[in-house]
């Protein structure tokens, strides 16, 4: 059963009636994620969106050996692997819990359309994708656009939950750095 939590989240994109709850729930499954578990594996069909309820996640990719974090999703966010998900392929990424999290797997695809009431879910649908492409947008411009500095300057200022929760090394690897250029710019040695 959807949580007042989880209504709560969705409320604040689109406005679901009873009977509108009633007919997505079947298409809404929790799964409670231990520290370091994978939701999504490299190679694996994406075939849902999630959304956390408490916790959080990271999108990776390995790059020889090497984790390439992409993005991290919060309480009350989305996150998928959107070029996967649009095009039913394989994922070119995994997404891996950082610590216990709360997690909706979300059927989207699995709904049935055929109900002419249901606008409110494509504009749900709609604006959900909005906001994980604004975060994919948001975290690229910043690479592109910021010295190394100044997307450590940026992630205090607007984003500083991530720098309190996320390993030193998942941060540094982020903002596209590494873990001892991370450590200079923390004690101001950049």
């Amino acid at each position: 059963m959807i949580t007042s939590k989880v209504k709560d989240i969705l409320q604040n994109i689109i406005q679901f009636s009873e009977d509108e709850y009633k007919f997505i729930e079947p298409y809404f499954e929790p799964v409670v994620l231990k520290k370091n578990q994978t939701l999504l594996e490299e190679g694996q069909l994406c075939n849902a969106v999630f959304l956390v309820e408490s916790g959080l996640l990271r999108n990776y990719y390995d790059n020889d050996g090497l984790d390439v974090n992409l993005s991290f999703t919060l309480e009350n966010q989305f996150t998928t692997n959107f070029e996967a998900y649009i095009n039913q392929e394989p994922s070119k990424i995994s997404i891996q819990a950082i610590e216990k999290s709360e997690v909706w797997i979300i059927k989207i695809r699995d709904i049935p359309r055929e109900q002419g009431s249901f606008i409110n879910l494509s504009t749900f649908i709609r604006r959900m994708s909005i906001r994980i492409l604004f975060a994919t947008e948001e975290h690229h411009n910043m690479i592109m656009m910021n010295s190394p500095v100044d997307r450590y300057q940026y992630l205090l200022k607007k984003k500083p939950e991530l720098i309190q929760r996320i390993p030193l090394t998942h941060l540094a690897s982020y903002i596209g750095i590494t873990r001892e250029t991370l450590s200079r710019i923390r004690s101001n040695k950049y």
